[in-house]
């Protein structure tokens, strides 16, 4: 009978313990909550705190939540800690913490997926360990001056936009971004540094001061650099973009370098530009599959290995220009599609812009009309821009 008085209490104990640590859903609504499951080493479910919570909430003692960690219009609240988290296997999204200012998780090293939007109170991280691994980041109007502690290898989509703060990102250890990439509207002096980084989808940068890719050798995707105010911009290593490459709007851009880039499976345009006179940085490309469409105040554009170019093509600027090398490409059909090449242009325009007439012996024009031209290869600049957006 001893026996039975004893194990009877510890079972119910023990019951009552497994019930706190598994959901599907452990809402915790103030500090109290928070603290009862410091004995759940794994919590099996998702985890949502409330709304009304507010203070500090500390999550100690937990070391995995295999669903969701959700945070949403918890507007009194001013600290998250975990001390032995280790992992969040499903999303963890806070949104409208409009005073947390303290994000401490010492341990975290693995989260599904990241979304954090509208923390205007968060000026850091403090992740000792550094996130190694998530399928997705999206952090969003938030006063983070960088994200360090996000330490990934890998990610599928990266996405930092309006972040007014964010002032440098150095991700040292990101090898491969298999999703989209895009920097839009964060601070505009931010400068985005990737070393390691080697393979990644489609690529848009918006409003930054500089961006550093020594290693990248391939871009599964499209390769956008809009409205940035960067100066330079080099791929050292890329040697094909799967997608388009858009150069538009840099008002700073004076120099691009690309020198093994072979390949462009989208299309090529560049258009204002104010400082880019020069797009000799493309000595090896080869193949334009889409359409190529630059205009500006350039004074040099070769492409001296130019062997297929299957849409349209225009070229037009305010310099003298000699286009010879361009109509031969015509004429022997590298260039497939419809084809205009103007210098001394007042305006020089897109490709939906015939140029005017020029003063004789200051430039070379030549037209021609497509004798068969897909939509996609037809496309030009404007097309390629909305085919950057990212919303």
């Amino acid at each position: 009978m001893a026996f039975f008085k004893y194990i009877i209490p510890a079972l119910a104990a023990a019951s009552t313990a497994y019930a706190q640590c598994s959901g599907p859903t452990i809402t915790i609504q103030n500090s109290g909550d928070a603290s009862q499951l410091q004995n759940c080493q794994q919590i099996d479910g998702d985890v949502i705190i409330a709304p009304q919570t507010g203070g500090q909430i500390a999550i100690n003692g937990v070391q995995s939540i295999s669903g969701d960690l959700t945070v949403l219009n918890a507007t009194q609240l001013t600290s998250l800690s975990a001390d032995q988290l280790s992992e969040i296997g499903g999303r963890w999204h806070m949104e409208d913490l409009t005073i947390l200012s303290n994000l401490q998780f010492d341990s975290l090293q693995s989260v599904g997926d990241i979304e954090w939007l509208a923390l205007p109170a968060l000026q850091s991280l403090s992740f000792s360990q550094g996130i190694q691994r998530a399928k997705s980041v999206l952090i969003s109007n938030t006063q983070l001056n960088n994200i360090d502690g996000i330490e990934l290898q890998q990610v599928g989509d990266l996405n930092i936009n309006n972040n007014g703060f964010m002032a440098d990102i150095n991700v040292n250890n990101l090898k491969n971004i298999t999703g989209i990439t895009n920097f839009a509207a964060n601070g505009q002096d931010l400068k985005i540094s990737f070393p390691n980084l080697v393979g990644a989808g489609n690529m848009t940068f918006r409003n930054v001061s500089g961006v550093s890719v020594p290693s990248l050798k391939r871009v599964g995707g499209a390769l956008g650099l809009i409205s940035n105010s960067l100066s330079s911009f080099v791929a050292s290593n890329l040697t094909v973009i799967d997608g388009s490459l858009v150069l538009f709007d840099n008002n700073n851009l004076n120099n691009v370098s690309f020198p093994v880039l072979s390949g462009i499976n989208g299309g090529f345009g560049v258009a204002s530009n104010d400082k880019l006179s020069d797009l000799g940085g493309f000595p090896g490309l080869q193949v334009v599959s889409g359409a190529v469409d630059v205009s500006g105040s350039i004074k040099t554009f070769g492409l001296d290995k130019l062997r297929d170019a299957r849409g349209l093509f225009n070229f037009q600027t305010t310099e003298t220009f000699d286009c010879s090398q361009f109509d031969k490409y015509k004429d022997s059909r590298v260039i497939k599609g419809t084809y205009q090449c103007a210098g001394k242009q007042q305006k020089p325009g897109g490709a939906n812009q015939s140029p005017t007439g020029t003063a004789s012996g200051s430039s070379a024009t030549k037209t021609g009309a497509a004798s068969s031209v897909n939509v996609p290869a037809a496309m030009g600049l404007g097309s390629l821009l909305m085919g950057l957006i990212v919303v």
